[in-house]
């Protein structure tokens, strides 16, 4: 009967101690029964089937496409305060407004005779009608040949959003087509000018450019930057010129920001980010942040990659931040590993995910207590028909999604659930595993004693 009393108070003790044996984490129950204490919710606990996955999937991703849709095409090329200006002024022959006299028409014309060879084969009189009648022509092209234009020095448009032009006063530019300055122009001088001809030519836009900031190359202003801080030394800081219409963006150069100008047919945002050098960090940790108009919105620079209808036109005013920001899940309790793991893809499953962390450990997990914790939108809570939880803030609220891996159908499921960033995956020890672990650490104290017990009873100390 004794050893039949000692396995007895053995089990016994074993079942009382599973309580202070340690352990990774809660049970799969007490993560249930912690949810919803007293009838509050603290977290809604989802069991995860393929209703579920689809919810999460049909859900709406962030979108520059969807968030800028009123404006994905090109804008209009318009003249700013700031920029600047070249114009250049033709006239239909000389001696007018702008230009000279020709030469030619102030020195007597000359005839120069024939070779003797062609005025004998066409005769004098034949050769004298020809040169007469092809005069004009041939003077009309060489004067034109000679003749430039007028060219206006480089001016910027100032404050008033005019350009001065001789005789034609201010010219108002700002926030017109160089083709409306141009016409402008030309009607201004039509009663001046020998029937004039303009051409505005925008050398240098500020306002028409993109600010591209973050983990960009930054080739343009950034180098200057660098450049000028090298050059500086003790002085520490970097000077960055504005233009006169105030220029918040240029700021980014001090900043190691690149501005692109934008062409007039228009330029899309990753050909503004190559123009800038191209992103520094890893495609898969690289974020692209847009903010136009008071807007901001965030892609990973993967979907702007893969994905054409999210590459929309930059616009002026534009500001284009490359961030970089590794994406990492955590894994707890009775995995193969347990650590913080970084994606290294732009999207992961849970099945990625638990390969990752060396899959379950089978003399420990409880492969229907696999649990994953994040907190979620309220539309994507209230989409899965779950309460808002008590505390929840104004836009989101903890969730915990439940799979049964003893479920084949499970793992079909765990190639299709999205794991997001900072994500926490929990598996649960099996109840085997807390008598499992007593009996190891009773075999750690017990031992030592049965050893030198048996030793002493063989050796009659």
């Amino acid at each position: 009967m004794k050893p039949a009393v000692l396995l007895a108070c053995l089990i016994a003790v074993s079942v009382a101690g599973c309580s202070w044996i340690p352990r990774a984490g809660p049970s799969a129950s007490e993560v249930v029964e912690q949810g919803q204490p007293g009838g509050e919710i603290l977290f809604d606990v989802v069991e995860v089937d393929d209703r579920v996955v689809s919810t999460l999937l049909a859900q709406p991703k962030e979108s520059f496409r969807a968030r800028f849709k009123k404006n994905t095409e090109p804008a209009d090329f318009k003249i700013a305060v700031g920029n600047t200006i070249s114009v250049l002024i033709w006239e239909s022959a000389a001696g007018g407004l702008f230009s000279e006299a020709s030469p030619a028409s102030r020195s007597t014309t000359t005839t120069e005779p024939l070779a003797p060879e062609i005025e004998r084969r066409i005769g004098p009189r034949a050769s004298e009608r020809n040169l007469l009648r092809e005069a004009p022509r041939i003077g009309a092209n060489v004067e034109a040949s000679g003749r430039s234009p007028a060219t206006i020095p480089d001016q910027l448009v100032e404050a008033d959003g005019a350009i001065s032009v001789p005789y034609a006063d201010r010219i108002p530019a700002a926030g017109r087509s160089p083709a409306e300055v141009q016409q402008t122009i030309e009607e201004r001088l039509a009663q001046k000018a020998l029937e004039p001809q303009a051409l505005v030519i925008v050398k240098k836009s500020a306002a028409n450019s993109v600010t591209v900031t973050g983990e960009a190359g930054v080739a343009g202003a950034a180098t200057t930057a660098r450049a000028a801080i090298a050059a500086g030394g003790a002085a520490g800081g970097v000077a960055v010129p504005l233009s006169p219409g105030g220029d918040r963006e240029a700021a980014a150069a001090s900043g190691f920001g690149a501005r692109v100008p934008l062409s007039p047919g228009g330029d899309r945002l990753l050909e503004v980010v190559a123009a800038a050098g191209g992103a520094k960090a890893p495609v898969d940790e690289t974020f692209v942040r847009l903010s136009r108009d008071g807007v901001t919105a965030t892609i990973p620079f993967e979907q702007l990659v893969a994905d054409p209808a999210e590459n929309i036109y930059a616009r002026p005013g534009d500001v284009l931040t490359l961030v970089q920001v590794p994406q990492t899940f955590s894994v707890f309790g009775a995995t193969g590993r347990n650590a913080k793991i970084a994606f290294d893809a732009q999207k992961i499953t849970l099945s990625d995910a638990l390969g990752k962390s060396q899959g379950l450990r089978d003399d420990l997990a409880k492969p229907e207590g696999v649990f994953l914790f994040r907190y979620e939108p309220n539309s994507v809570v209230r989409a899965l028909d779950q309460p808002i939880a008590t505390g929840a803030r104004t836009d989101v609220s903890p969730i915990v999604y439940r799979f049964n891996l003893r479920d084949g159908e499970a793992y079909f499921l765990a190639r299709k659930f999205p794991v997001h960033d900072k994500d926490v995956i929990f598996v649960a020890d099996a109840p085997a595993a807390q008598i499992y672990k007593f009996f190891s650490a009773l075999n750690q104290v017990t031992g030592p004693i049965l050893t030198g017990l048996l030793t002493c009873s063989h050796a009659n100390c």
